[in-house]
């Protein structure tokens, strides 16, 4: 390898340290925000969907023409940690490509328990900024994580949208990446007792794949190949459900991708690691243009 070579492939490798330093908490600087910050897109920050004080969202607008979709996009972090400001790259990321982006916080455990943290991402879209941002656009849910699993949720179970006087045929698509949808549960692992239950019948409800449907809205599943921390067979299982009902799914999984590296491909230094901001892009052509 030239030296020329070396010092980019040093240069990356350093990037990438630093940036799933942050992303793991292991250091307070963020990295990717920092570097995602550049022209052709305008945030507005905790706007209050409810009273407690972690329902607030943040938008990102692109600052020319919006195409016809708003992203709602709700970050993990094991349904017990993580705060909005920590993705404001991935809202960067896609208002940059004309995307209106919403990342909204939830209430967490301990404090609160399932479906509490479902329920309030629903609360979210079913408030009035939101309502009125989505006037002649369609919504697209997508999640990484525990909070793929909490969009997921809400795009397949009715009863969640019900609940705040809305349906479920405003999802429009779906967007999983590296989502828990099978296998972690039923579990008598404290861990996840703690936060679904005790009760089989309860925890088996969470599995996103128990809530597939003919009429799930469309579907893209994106994972890492070398996730550890939810195994690509979870994404295999949903997309072989939603086959079997005749759901519209597209599936991509990228050979030497992390959990963590799924999410910070996302960001305007990392893109390098998986081609996933082009293929949400793509896929979401037909429908935004």
């Amino acid at each position: 390898m030239g030296l020329s070579r070396r010092l980019a492939h040093i240069g990356k490798g350093f990037i990438v340290m630093s940036v799933l330093a942050w992303l793991t908490g292991c250091s307070g600087t963020d990295v990717l925000n920092t570097l995602g910050r550049a022209p052709h897109y305008q945030s507005a920050t905790d706007i209050a969907y409810g009273q407690h004080p972690r329902q607030t969202l943040d938008i990102y607008s692109p600052d020319r023409d919006a195409n016809g979709c708003t992203v709602m996009f709700v970050y993990g972090g094991s349904w017990d940690s993580g705060k909005k400001e920590q993705y404001g790259f991935v809202g960067a990321a896609l208002a940059r490509k004309g995307y209106t982006v919403i990342v909204p916080d939830y209430r967490l455990y301990p404090e609160v328990t399932y479906p509490a943290f479902v329920q309030d991402i629903a609360k979210a879209i079913a408030s009035e900024k939101v309502q009125n941002l989505l006037a002649g656009q369609s919504l697209v849910l997508m999640g990484h994580s525990a909070g793929a699993m909490i969009a997921g949720l809400i795009s397949y179970d009715p009863q969640y949208l019900q609940a705040e006087g809305l349906s479920r045929a405003q999802i429009a698509r779906y967007i999983s990446l590296a989502g828990p949808h099978d296998y972690f549960l039923p579990t008598e692992k404290p861990q996840w007792t703690r936060i679904f239950g005790s009760d089989k019948t309860r925890q088996v409800d969470a599995l996103t794949v128990n809530h597939v449907h003919a009429d799930n809205p469309p579907t893209l599943i994106l994972h890492g190949a070398d996730d550890e921390t939810v195994t690509p067979k979870s994404a295999v299982s949903l997309e072989h459900k939603l086959q079997q009902a005749g759901v519209a799914v597209e599936r991509h999984t990228y050979a030497g991708v992390s959990h963590v590296q799924l999410v910070a491909a996302l960001g305007r230094p990392l893109g390098f690691l998986a081609p996933a901001a082009e293929d949400i892009d793509a896929y979401l052509g037909s429908l935004c243009r």
